[in-house]
């Protein structure tokens, strides 16, 4: 499944690629990828991933980027 996010906090191409891998560590997570422009990831994941684990995530990666959730990707 896809999921779409919004991502708070990202200013470079440097936190892209934080936000990037602490989302792809995540339990579940099988591919993400990032826009910085749009300040969205798209996370594809196995199953059902919580918001608060992505957010934890990015929090132990950091703590400044905030994530919510958008709609589900196409």
């Amino acid at each position: 499944m896809k999921r779409r996010y919004q991502i708070e906090g990202m200013t470079c191409d440097g936190c892209r690629g934080h936000v990037e891998e602490a989302l792809f560590n995540v339990a579940g997570v099988a591919d993400v990828a990032v826009n910085l422009k749009n300040a969205e990831a798209t996370v594809e994941s196995q199953f059902e991933v919580p918001l608060e684990n992505l957010q934890k995530a990015l929090e132990n990666n950091g703590g400044q980027y905030k994530i919510q959730a958008m709609s589900k990707a196409n």
